[in-house]
């Protein structure tokens, strides 16, 4: 049975305007040296200014809707598995977005350190 472990911490979003934008992150490819995960040491700069806001994390499905969750989280598990076959079973730091239709995008994916 899946379980979260925890919940977004985050107090602020950021959100793109209609068009989208592009994020770039500036670092010095530390994430790829051997047994160092450098996730979120690093500034992100979009091309377009971003609105930034509370997020009201009281309205959010993820935390009070169980039976959401457990579907969000089966679908994530899913996908994840699909993600590691086509890599040769290979476990992958996977980034990715869920759009408000459901539906789940993979942004990247490398193997796991």
């Amino acid at each position: 049975e899946p379980e979260v472990h925890t919940f977004p911490s985050k107090p602020d979003g950021v959100f793109a305007p209609a068009g989208g934008t592009h994020i770039f992150r500036s670092d010095s490819n530390g994430e790829d040296l051997e047994g160092f995960a450098g996730a979120g040491l690093y500034d992100s700069i979009t091309v377009v200014d971003c609105l930034h806001r509370p997020v009201p994390y009281a309205d959010e499905r993820l935390i009070f809707d169980v039976s959401f969750r457990k579907q969000l989280l089966r679908k994530l598990f899913d996908l994840g598995r699909l993600v590691e076959a086509n890599f040769n079973g290979q476990p992958q730091d996977i980034e990715g977005a869920v759009l408000e239709g459901g539906e789940l995008v993979v942004l990247q994916s490398r193997p796991q350190v």
